[in-house]
């Protein structure tokens, strides 16, 4: 089962926001400037690389395949967003300062091709980071996993291990790789971006154990919010000078 990005668009633009401790850990670890310049690879809506840019005021690019989401990112944001594909940079040798994806490599089928593209794309010196979940992360997602564990199975079989990504990385040439991870907690107390299915794994579930998932949600919300965990592995590697 795949996703229709362009069918889910209106949903993403509606429900989804720029993560919070994803700037904090491109601001801390990127050491980046004004001058700087940085791309985000699918970048859907293009929150985050807008978040990034109003934060520091660097220069600021995404591509994206869909182009409902570029539609929507275009609207809402002053970023450039540009019509590629992780393995299909449109952008010249040794341009960018930084790179990066969010929940994007797992759509990757072989992620060597990513990352020796993102290598050609970023300058002598300049890092890549890929925002990606472990396999543990993946079972233990709050809501989620909790109210629909069949998404759980559909993304572990789709998400590429830390392991595999790291050799990929080192297969690209890239170097000082180096594995973080990040968590936050918040609480939920609004079933609509659940309702409206703007988690993409929940697409990739049966009608039945979604609904079942809902019911299960929005009986707990009458009682109080419901815990909410936003975890990432930060995987860093670095073009060599």
């Amino acid at each position: 089962m795949t996703v229709d990005y362009d069918a889910i668009a209106a949903s993403y633009a509606c429900n989804r926001r720029a993560s919070e401790q994803v700037i904090a850990e491109l601001r801390a670890f990127g050491s980046l400037a004004q001058a700087s310049l940085v791309l985000e690879v699918g970048c859907g809506t293009a929150n985050h690389i807008s978040a990034l840019v109003d934060a520091i005021g660097c220069g600021g690019w995404g591509i994206e395949p869909s182009d409902a989401m570029r539609k929507h990112a275009r609207v809402r944001s002053q970023v450039g967003v540009s019509k590629g594909t992780a393995e299909c940079i449109p952008y010249e040798d040794g341009f960018f300062d930084l790179l990066f994806s969010v929940d994007v490599i797992h759509y990757v089928r072989t992620p060597t091709n990513h990352f020796e593209e993102s290598f050609r794309v970023l300058r002598p010196g300049g890092w890549i980071c890929t925002f990606t979940d472990s396999t543990e992360m993946i079972r233990s997602r709050e809501p989620l996993s909790r109210y629909w564990p069949a998404s759980a199975k559909a993304e572990i079989r789709r998400y590429h291990t830390v392991e595999t990504l790291l050799a990929s990385m080192g297969e690209a040439g890239l170097t000082n790789l180096t594995r973080r991870e990040i968590k936050r907690e918040s609480r939920v107390t609004d079933s609509s971006p659940y309702r409206e299915k703007a988690y993409s794994c929940l697409r990739l579930i049966s009608d039945a154990e979604y609904e079942e998932g809902l019911r299960w949600l929005e009986d707990d919300l009458k009682k109080g919010p419901v815990l909410k965990t936003s975890e990432y592995v930060c995987i860093w590697g670095m073009k060599p000078q």
